[in-house]
């Protein structure tokens, strides 16, 4: 069946963002939470055009490509697709299974600076690559289950969990999380875990490792706590940067044996903290960080999380430039690249992406301009 025509809305300046600021006011620099339309101005809006008899059940991986337009993934099947700037499908790929350029499960999307796409494949320990309009093209096995991979250069830095045995020594094992592949092979290896299962009880099962890279510059962080980590493209640790803010909610420490009984709500304790969701680099210059809040109404074992703030820095001073800046309900960070991309209703098709810039003082006069949250609403 022919693929629906996507809608683009264009010349749009402000979102309408009636959603209240969670939390106390912020700490001086920035004095106070701002709104979304303080913050971004939308360059365009586009819903995501699909084949009917074969469409993304639920976004999942999104990446930015280099000459334009997006690939986005399904959640929870092998499906990538790729669309063009107006949101046009363009090309489609993926199968379920364990042969030749089949897939199991999708964790992270890359593209190298030829254009080929590059699919992490973490229960087959692969990295798939596909060529720009996604045929087959070439599987490197990687010593590990990939989880996120995001390009630096012709190379790529994997987060990647290496094959270890088992035994009392994983219980205090602080191994290295990310990992630069050049050529297939792995260059260095950086970022020891936080923490161990035996100094955090519990706190693996609710944590993800993200990481960002722009320039030679590679920012990475647990989601359970601050400071995010700068490393420099040789793997050395340069320093740190970042700061939650007051509304921010710290992950309670366990004791041992703490779920072990029915004392314990597991959705009581999913609403009693939160995480950092993403990490993501907009226009080069600037770091966003979303914050996250696990979804306690969501009945599958996949702990799914909704997103509900960012903090904005300046990534070459680590300066905080916007703070606890609150999302709508029920949107969902996308990634970051010359644009932020932004899913205004995560939950329920059409897909409709907004993608936003910072704005400057010459978007001011722009105010009270027409918005596309009826529409994405």
């Amino acid at each position: 069946m022919a693929a629906q025509r996507p809608t683009a809305i264009r010349g749009l300046t402000f979102l309408a963002v009636l959603v209240a600021c969670r939390g106390p006011d912020a700490p001086p620099a920035p004095e106070r939470p701002e709104s979304l339309e303080q913050v971004f101005v939308v360059e365009s809006v586009v819903e995501i055009g699909e084949d009917p008899a074969d469409s993304i059940a639920d976004v999942g991986e999104f990446l930015e490509r280099r000459a334009g337009g997006f690939v986005i993934t399904d959640r929870l099947l092998p499906r990538i697709r790729s669309y063009g700037e107006d949101g046009r499908l363009e090309a489609a790929f993926g199968r379920f299974g364990d042969g030749p350029f089949e897939l199991r499960q999708v964790s992270g999307l890359a593209e190298t600076p030829s254009g080929k796409l590059v699919v992490a494949d973490s229960r087959r320990s692969a990295l798939v690559y596909l060529t720009h309009a996604l045929r087959p093209d070439t599987i490197v096995r990687v010593p590990g289950a990939p989880r996120r991979i995001v390009s630096i250069g012709p190379d790529l830095i994997v987060r990647m969990d290496p094959f270890a045995g088992g035994g009392p020594s994983r219980l205090v094992a602080k191994p290295p999380l990310f990992h630069r592949l050049s050529g297939g092979r792995v260059a260095w290896s950086a970022y020891p875990a936080r923490f161990s299962p035996a100094e955090r009880p519990y706190w693996g099962s609710f944590a993800t490792n993200l990481v960002a890279v722009a320039g030679d510059s590679v920012f990475v962080m647990t989601s359970l706590t601050y400071p995010i980590t700068v490393i420099s493209s040789t793997g050395d640790s340069v320093g740190t940067m970042g700061r939650p803010s007051e509304s921010f909610r710290q992950i309670p420490v366990f004791e041992r044996g703490e779920f072990a009984g029915p004392s314990t709500a597991l959705p009581e304790v999913l609403a009693s903290f939160d995480v950092v969701g993403r990490l993501d680099v907009l226009a080069g210059s600037h770091l966003v960080v979303t914050h996250s809040r696990y979804d306690e109404t969501d009945p599958s074992p996949s702990l799914r999380r909704v997103h509900s703030t960012l903090d904005i820095y300046d990534r070459h001073t680590g300066a905080k430039l916007h703070e606890d800046v609150p999302l709508p309900e029920r949107s969902k960070v996308l990634g970051g690249g010359r644009f932020l991309y932004l899913l205004l209703n995560q939950d329920t098709p059409p897909w409709r992406i907004a993608k936003l810039r910072l704005s400057t003082g010459r978007d001011a006069s722009g105010a009270g301009a027409s918005t596309p949250w009826g529409i994405g609403g």
